[in-house]
């Protein structure tokens, strides 16, 4: 799994945030948390998927670029149309891998290191 510079998080994720990566890394299933990631395919601007999808064996091979982390699927819901709503005002469209494109730069960087 890759990482955004900047995620979004909720209320209840932001003081959990290292913790949450640090067990996601590890494959550690939670039971409220749900990961926003870049969609899979070029159709869908994001995928939404709970933690408990960390367990299935083939599940890295996807490589997600998590943007961000909420508590619920809710919750993971309106931080998908909170981050539409930005990448809309910000850039006047919608493209999300174009507005995390600075982030996947980054991330990419650096894993060369």
């Amino acid at each position: 799994m890759r990482w955004a510079k900047e995620l979004y998080l909720s209320e209840k994720t932001a003081g959990k945030k290292d913790k949450i990566i640090r067990k996601a890394e590890r494959g550690i299933g939670m039971v409220s948390i749900y990961f926003i990631s870049l969609a899979s395919n070029e159709q869908n601007l994001f995928d939404i998927f709970h933690a408990a999808h960390l367990k299935q064996p083939g599940f890295y091979s996807q490589d997600p670029f998590v943007v961000g982390i909420a508590s619920g699927y809710e919750e993971a819901l309106e931080m998908t149309q909170r981050m539409v709503e930005d990448i809309y005002r910000e850039t006047g469209g919608f493209g999300v891998r174009e507005y995390f494109g600075e982030a996947l730069l980054l991330e990419s960087e650096k894993d060369l290191k």
